[in-house]
């Protein structure tokens, strides 16, 4: 049986991987430009357990589980760090959410800490907080470095065998008699059994050439960096005042996007100045120590968002057999990476669904069984 999973991002390297290590004879990766070229080399690199939705908690648990063992599992050390995610709230609406949602975080065993302004104030000095009505406090999340998160788990998987393609964009799912039986590229068609679409957001275009809509849209999404400063951030902090976040990376730049209005659809990968403007107006409010800081360099990419802001995965018994899909993920697809490749493999090889799988399946939105996830971030 060959495979080909079109994408090389790490939802599709990981799924490469896991399809491999299952016992699947013929993997092919193919990719339409270079090795996790799509959103993963975009990412911000950022994993965490809290979400409003538990089916995505859950399902962020076991997938750091995962994450945090990719070194003895690929051989890479991934960096990861753990100095948690900090939100800044501001009024009594938020904070009434966090505490509720907390409860559940408490029941699966992964409760963060409320922290007043001077609290706030204690732990990271060059926080800004007279603004602030609370903290929440989330210690179980943290950071990886993208780039070795793709590329470990790419050697992995071509150690069991699994080949890699680059600029062999795939056009089109070829069909017949309700089977996969392939893919068409520019220069010719490749055979398969089995197509597993993990596109990203170019995956809505390959399932539209089949008269399949699912409702999902891509957004563009801005990130900027600073130069480099001796490390001192821990937390990431999402600032709901301004809807920004802010890290640190692991070389010391300030890292950071935030929410501005955008218009869905694969607009050219590009920045803009109302972003930067933006942003850097908000890392000066909260973080005063940066003012004038300069802004080394800014990228874009793609959220690939759902309906209900929760990731795709699996198929729909209607589509034609051997078609999968996994994307949708709405900025979450890096930190769910690790999970979802390995569920997706044992329900490609074995038919088998997991119940941490069972609620992301396509099947949702036509019978009515969102996950609203309201925990965007970015």
């Amino acid at each position: 049986m060959r495979v080909v999973v079109v994408g090389s991002g790490v939802i599709g390297l990981s799924s490469a991987y896991n399809l491999a290590r299952m016992g699947a004879k013929d993997v092919v990766i193919l990719e339409k430009e270079y090795l996790s070229y799509g959103s993963t080399v975009r990412s911000a690199s950022r994993f965490r357990v809290h979400f409003w939705a538990e089916e995505n908690s859950k399902f962020a648990l076991e997938s750091k589980k995962i994450m945090v063992r990719l070194p003895s599992i690929t051989g890479w050390n991934i960096l990861v760090t753990t100095g948690g995610y900090l939100w800044l709230l501001f009024n009594e609406d938020e904070v009434k959410v966090f505490r509720k949602k907390n409860k559940m975080w408490d029941r699966l065993g992964i409760a963060g800490k409320f922290l007043s302004p001077s609290e706030i104030k204690e732990r990271y000095p060059y926080v800004y907080v007279d603004d602030v009505l609370e903290g929440f406090f989330g210690p179980q999340n943290g950071s990886c470095f993208h780039n070795y998160v793709a590329f470990g788990y790419y050697k992995a998987a071509a150690k069991l065998g699994a080949r890699l393609f680059e600029k062999s964009p795939v056009e089109k799912v070829l069909v017949e008699d309700n089977r996969v039986v392939g893919v068409e590229l520019p220069g010719g068609k490749v055979e398969a059994d089995v197509v597993l679409l993990a596109a990203g957001a170019w995956t809505d275009g390959l399932l539209r050439n089949l008269g399949i809509n699912l409702p999902t849209e891509p957004e563009r999404k801005e990130v900027a960096l600073t130069e480099a400063y001796r490390y001192f951030i821990e937390p990431l902090i999402i600032d709901f005042g301004t809807s920004a976040y802010i890290g640190q990376a692991l070389k010391g730049e300030i890292l950071g996007s935030l929410e501005v209005p955008v218009k869905s659809g694969l607009l050219p990968l590009e920045n803009t100045l109302d972003f930067l403007v933006k942003w850097a107006r908000a890392v000066y409010k909260r973080f005063p120590l940066l003012r004038g800081a300069r802004v080394m360099r800014c990228w874009s990419g793609y959220y690939s968002m759902s309906a209900d802001s929760s990731h795709i995965m699996g198929r729909d018994p209607d589509w034609p057999r051997g078609l999968y899909v996994a994307y949708g993920d709405s900025g979450h697809g890096f930190m769910m990476a690790p999970l979802i490749g390995k569920l997706l493999a044992k329900n490609i090889l074995y038919d088998e669904v997991d119940e941490l799988m069972r609620p992301f399946l396509p099947t949702r939105f036509k019978e009515g069984r969102l996950i609203p996830e309201k925990l965007v971030i970015g």
